[in-house]
């Protein structure tokens, strides 16, 4: 077995060694009586103890199996000036390595918020320049405690709390050093800063990092930082910060089944794999459940809308948006040989292509010609557009037209025949009239053939 393989063996019994002696501490709790009354040392405070070790064992290791393994096995250690193998280091600014160099915390905070992309942070690159500091650590609480934070140069707004939280990973990247004083100086820091949260996630995550980029998981009680954590959980970071503050397994399986029952589903398993609690619980079965759930909720969204094309789109939206979670989870925990990533993905492109099929029909029944609504002519039994009657100008009633009488509107009024279609004996087909009203007929006189029933009166 190589030297590399002897450690990681190591780190990864730790968790199983821990086991036995959380049994031999039960045991001795077995006995308090026969102890000194001044002993009062609890098992959370020595599992944090060894999950602090646990985690900076595991991060000094991977910073080592980064770096590129010398003939004879050992392996090269990161040095300030470098951090990763020539060809990997990132490129670093001159202006950022400078500030680096001379200290220039408040400085190192308006260029970093003067070149902000919300895109593309330097996370790489400022991880490398602070190693040129020589006291990173202090720099940087240099660069969190300035009072003087002036808008970017650009005109870009700018959080500048995400500059701060940027700086304290990369220090927590590079495994600082951190003095007695520096420490201090980051307690009065976090106390003061843990005044700001009240209800505000973002402040929440601000202290989180300094407790965890300055080691003062102890200075807290475990159950208010879990629930700081839990204050966090929708943000990426949150899983490193529950490791880096030591919090215990217990307390950890404690904040998962809050995230559950609060309905956050994905984010509890995420927790269960990257925060190492995963044999606690069943996160395979969790997400299967999970998509099982949020189908049913994207029927019942359509049934409450009676099934409108509004209600089946955010249905179809809030299900496609579930399983896409899903797919990130299943590639971000490599757990395609537990969860077939492939119906899921299949489940998804069936649901884009009724959405766009939806979209299409709708497009489609906005272009359709709309019927003209107006008089028709009428047509023979041949189909042919019978000729539309003529029309005769108004005349001035003379006392007698071929016996006819004239009513109050100057019109002749028609002799009465038996009930008939009044254009069948003038066309020789049965058509049916159009009403006619008065107000179109101003200074004309009506056919006789009309029968008088068919106009408005």
């Amino acid at each position: 077995m190589t030297a590399s393989e002897t450690i990681a063996a190591a780190i990864n019994g730790i968790d199983e060694k821990k086991e036995k002696l959380k049994k031999a501490f039960d045991d001795l709790q077995a006995h308090r009586s026969l102890l000194s009354p001044s002993f009062s040392l609890s098992w959370s405070e020595i599992d944090s103890h060894f999950s602090s070790l646990q985690a900076s064992l595991s991060k000094r290791f991977r910073l080592l199996q980064s770096s590129s393994p010398l003939a004879n096995d050992s392996y090269r250690l990161v040095t300030a000036d470098a951090g990763t193998s020539s060809s990997e280091a990132p490129a670093v600014r001159p202006e950022l390595r400078a500030l680096c160099e001379t200290m220039d915390g408040i400085g190192l905070t308006k260029f970093l918020v003067d070149n902000w992309d919300d895109d593309a942070p330097p996370t790489l690159e400022l991880s490398a320049a602070i190693r040129s500091s020589s006291d990173p650590a202090s720099m940087v609480l240099d660069a969190i405690e300035g009072k003087n934070h002036t808008p970017s140069s650009s005109g870009k707004s700018v959080d500048v709390r995400r500059v701060f939280v940027l700086l304290m990973e990369a220090l927590i990247e590079i495994d600082a050093n951190i003095t007695v004083d520096t420490r201090e100086r980051a307690k009065r820091l976090a106390c003061d800063w843990k005044r700001r949260i009240v209800a505000k996630p973002f402040e929440a995550l601000v202290f989180l990092h300094l407790v965890a980029a300055f080691e003062l998981g102890s200075e807290f009680s475990s159950e208010e930082l879990s629930g700081y954590v839990l204050m966090i959980a929708k943000y990426k970071q949150a899983t490193s910060v529950c490791n880096k503050i030591c919090l215990d397994s217990e307390r950890v399986a404690s904040l998962i089944k809050k995230l559950l029952d609060s309905g956050k589903q994905i984010l509890a398993v995420k927790f269960m794999y990257e925060c190492g609690v995963s044999d606690r619980f069943q996160p395979i079965h969790i997400l299967k459940t999970f998509i099982k759930d949020s189908r049913e909720a994207a029927r019942r969204r359509c049934v409450e809308d009676n099934h409108s094309l509004k209600s089946q789109n955010e249905a179809t939206d809030k299900e496609v948006s579930a399983l896409k979670a899903v797919i990130k989870i299943i590639k971000d925990q490599n757990l395609e040989s537990e969860f077939s990533q492939e119906k899921v993905e299949e489940r998804v492109e069936e649901l884009e292509k009724q959405k766009a099929q939806r979209k299409r029909n709708a497009a489609n029944q906005q272009q359709e010609p709309q019927p003209k609504k107006g008089r028709k002519r009428p047509r023979d039994r041949s189909g042919t557009q019978a000729p539309v009657p003529t029309q005769q100008p108004f005349c001035v009633p003379e006392a007698s037209h071929h016996g006819s009488q004239f009513n109050p509107f100057g019109l002749v009024n028609p002799v009465v025949v038996p009930y008939m279609n009044p254009l069948a004996g003038l066309y020789g087909s049965a058509a049916t009239p159009q009403s006619l009203y008065y107000g179109q007929q101003n200074g004309f006189v009506l056919p006789g053939q009309y029968h008088p029933a068919y106009y408005s009166q």
